[in-house]
C-alpha cells in the first residue's frame, strides 16, 4: 500500500508540474501577443516527452477583423519551411538510387533554364544537388529583391510560373560565387529541386512529396500542397496571415509555390514532421540522415538550419510568413508554430523563450 501511495504521489506531482508548464506556455503566448498587436494571433506546439509535455495552444484571433479565436489547429502557409520537405524528398530519391547527391544539376534542367543560367555565367556542370540543397551552388535569389515584392504588391493575384521566376533570377543577378564557394540562400535553387522531383516521379510536386515521404504513415493529417492538392478533410480552417498591414489570404500562392514554399499545415503537423525526420522516421537509412545533418555549412545543412539556442543545438527551419520549427535533441524538445504577421516578433525569439522554460524545468 505504501509503495502504491508513493507511486500515486509521484504521478500527481508530475501532472501538477506539467499543468504548471502548460500555464506558463499559454502566458508566454498571451504576453507575446500583447507586445505584438500587429499580429492578430499566434499558434504554438511544444512536445517534450521527458517532461510528459505534449501541448498545443494559441492566442488571439484568426484575423484582425474577426473575433473568432485562433486555435492551434488553424492552418497556414509555411513558406520556406517547405524546403525541409523538398530536401527530404530529394534524399528519398537518392535512397531509391534515382539520384546521386553529387550529380550535376545540368542534365535535369529544362533547355530554356539551362540556356538562361549558362548565359548568366553559372557553371552548371559543377553545380551539384548537394550544393543546391545546402544553398552553396552560387545561385542568387529572385525572391529577396525589392522588385519582386513590388510586383507582388502591385498585383497580388498575379499567376507566377517557375519559368518566370528562374528568368528573373538571371535577369536581375549574376552568380554570387563559384559552385561550393559559399552559402547564399536561394529560393531558385529549391525551384530547381522541385522541378527535379517532378521529373523523376512524373507527378506534380505536391503529390510527389506526399508519396515520397509517406505523409499518411507519418500521421500528418493537416498537411497538403496548396493548389496542387485538395485540402484534407482532417485539416483545420485557415488562419489569416499578414504582411505588415496587408492581409494575404487572397494573394496568389504561385508567388512561392514551386519548392521554395508551397506547403500548408498546422503547428502540430509542422512539429511532428521535423521531430520524426530528425529521429530517423522519415528517411530510410541512418546514413542518409547523417548526410542531411552533416553536409553543407555550419549554419545550413541539406534543407535544415543548424541553430545555436543559447548553447544547445537545434535543427529546423523558418518561413517568410513567420512560421518556425526547431527540434532540440539534448532536451528531446520540439517547438513549432506561426505568428500571423511577417513584421511581428520573429518566431525564433519565441522558440528561445520556450527552450529557456523547458530547460529550467529540466534542471
Amino acid at each position: 500500500m505504501k509503495q502504491f501511495l508513493l507511486l500515486m504521489l509521484c504521478i500527481l506531482m508530475a501532472t501538477t508540474a506539467t499543468a504548471g508548464l502548460n500555464d506558463e506556455l499559454q502566458s508566454l503566448l498571451n504576453k507575446t501577443l500583447e507586445e505584438n498587436p500587429q499580429a492578430p494571433g499566434l499558434s504554438l506546439f511544444v512536445v517534450c516527452p521527458p517532461l510528459d509535455l505534449d501541448w498545443s495552444g494559441a492566442a488571439g484571433t484568426v484575423s484582425r477583423d474577426s473575433s473568432e479565436p485562433l486555435t492551434a489547429f488553424h492552418t497556414f502557409r509555411t513558406a520556406s519551411n517547405t524546403k525541409t520537405y523538398v530536401a527530404a524528398a530529394i534524399l528519398r530519391l537518392v535512397e531509391m538510387n534515382r539520384l546521386k547527391l553529387d550529380d550535376s544539376v545540368e542534365s535535369y534542367l529544362p533547355p530554356q533554364w539551362r540556356q538562361w543560367l549558362a548565359d548568366d555565367g553559372y557553371n552548371l556542370p559543377s553545380i551539384t544537388l548537394r550544393m543546391i540543397l545546402s544553398h552553396t551552388g552560387g545561385l542568387n535569389d529572385h525572391a529577396s529583391d525589392d522588385r519582386y515584392a513590388d510586383a507582388i504588391l502591385a498585383d497580388p493575384t498575379r499567376q507566377w510560373l517557375p519559368d518566370e521566376q528562374i528568368h528573373l533570377l538571371t535577369q536581375w543577378f549574376d552568380p554570387v560565387g563559384k559552385p561550393g564557394e559559399l552559402f547564399s540562400y536561394s529560393d531558385d535553387g529549391y525551384i530547381i529541386l522541385g522541378h527535379i522531383i517532378e521529373l523523376e516521379t512524373g507527378l506534380p510536386l505536391g503529390p510527389a512529396v506526399r508519396s515520397l515521404l509517406d505523409f499518411e504513415a507519418l500521421g500528418l493529417r493537416a498537411t497538403w500542397w496548396e493548389v496542387m492538392e485538395e485540402k484534407p478533410t482532417t485539416a483545420g480552417p485557415l488562419a489569416h496571415q499578414y504582411f505588415s498591414d496587408f492581409e494575404t489570404s487572397e494573394w496568389n500562392p504561385s508567388l512561392d509555390l514551386y519548392g521554395g514554399g508551397g506547403l500548408m499545415t498546422d503547428a502540430r503537423d509542422l512539429g511532428l514532421f521535423t521531430r520524426k525526420l530528425i529521429k530517423g522516421d522519415v528517411l530510410k537509412s541512418e546514413a542518409m540522415l547523417m548526410e542531411m545533418t552533416g553536409s553543407g555549412t555550419s549554419d545550413y545543412r541539406l534543407g535544415l538550419f543548424c541553430y545555436d539556442l543559447d548553447g544547445r543545438l537545434g535543427w529546423g527551419h523558418t518561413g517568410f510568413w513567420n512560421t518556425f520549427v526547431v527540434h532540440v535533441p539534448t532536451l528531446d524538445l520540439t517547438i513549432s508554430g506561426c505568428v500571423l504577421n511577417h513584421h511581428a516578433v520573429r518566431g525564433m525569439d519565441l522558440v528561445l523563450e520556450v527552450v529557456d522554460l523547458v530547460d529550467a524545468r529540466n534542471n
